[in-house]
């Protein structure tokens, strides 16, 4: 009879893992590539992605090669966009739906129109994809910097969990090499929450069509009560695209609590410019409280905050008390 449950027990768990597999959708990372097919006009020097010189009103097809590598048929999704600076400093082509900088008068997204959006290459096989690049008559200086991006569609209805890999291929437009000196202007403070913890965010902007990278950042913030810096951070390899508005983002690490502060912030890149900037900020009462409730940083229990003093407390109390009483014992003998 037991021989008779434990099988009956294996068979059961089988069943639920095949099923659970059945869901699981996970990509390899090496199922497809894409590569761009370089044009006279390239960078010669760049071999991994788009480096051109372009000229006022130039029209040009450019093609990039999807090569599907895996077992199977795959539709991709295709789509170009504009390159902008995300929360952690890095240098982003995957945000489609972002507010543009005043500052930006080229964007890369209006310039390439693809042929296709959706591309079905057979299983093994490569295609190639073109996108017509549309210069406008107006000159501009600087880079305009974007990319397309290459991701395997998943069908409708797929339950579970899906882990899709995605390629970007940077595209970089430039009429001159004259080179641009970066400026950075600061904003203001903005104090928020993702994924439950608490952080400060800064306002910046390149508003110069350069890119500005290797940036090391150096953030420190102090309440008006306190000399010392209650928070201190740095960030290194930092990189802010040509042109965009970003909120750089700064790990709070414990709950709010409502006052006066300044945030300072020291940029410094590898060509040896800097950038300084000061700006004071206020956390309300009512918006602390609000973030405090749902984040993952409780606030500390008067016990759990002086626990270290009480146990001190405690144990000379208990010394002193032990002392009494074995000098009465010792007395009385």
């Amino acid at each position: 009879m037991k021989i008779l449950i434990k099988k009956f027990v294996l068979v059961l768990m089988f069943f639920f893992l095949t099923l659970g597999f059945e869901q699981l959708v996970l990509a390899d990372s090496n199922d497809f590539s894409v590569v761009p097919v370089l044009p006279e006009n390239q960078n010669p020097d760049v071999l991994s992605y788009f480096d051109l010189t372009v000229t006022p009103n130039q029209k040009q097809t450019l093609k990039i090669r999807i090569k599907n590598n895996s077992n199977e048929s795959t539709k991709y999704n295709l789509y170009v966009n504009t390159a902008t600076t995300n929360q952690n400093g890095i240098i982003d082509y995957s945000i489609t739906d972002f507010e543009k900088d005043e500052s930006l008068k080229l964007s890369l997204k209006d310039c390439l129109t693809l042929k296709e959006q959706y591309v079905d290459v057979p299983a093994n096989s490569e295609k190639e994809v073109s996108l017509e690049l549309s210069i406008p008559e107006i000159t501009f200086e600087g880079i305009a910097l974007g990319g397309i991006t290459v991701e395997p569609t998943i069908e409708e209805g797929s339950e579970g969990i899906n882990n899709v890999f995605t390629r970007t291929l940077a595209i970089q437009l430039a009429e001159t090499t004259k080179d641009i000196v970066p400026k950075l202007e600061g904003g203001e403070v903005i104090i928020s929450q993702e994924n439950l913890r608490n952080n400060v965010n800064f306002e910046l902007r390149n508003i110069t069509p350069t890119i500005i990278s290797n940036v090391k950042a150096e953030i420190s913030i102090k309440n008006e009560e306190k000399k010392t810096p209650i928070l201190e951070q740095t960030k290194d390899q930092l990189s802010f695209a040509p042109n965009s508005k970003f909120s750089l983002m700064t790990e709070w690490n414990k709950q709010f609590n409502p006052g006066k502060y300044t945030y300072n912030i020291d940029l410094t890149d590898l060509k040896g410019n800097k950038w300084s900037f000061s700006k004071n900020f206020k956390i309300k009462v009512e918006v602390a409280e609000k973030l405090n409730k749902t984040s993952v940083y409780k606030k500390e229990k008067f016990i759990e905050k002086y626990f270290i003093y009480i146990v001190t407390i405690l144990t000379i109390l208990f010394i002193v008390l032990l002392w009494l009483i074995v000098g009465r014992f010792l007395k009385k003998k």
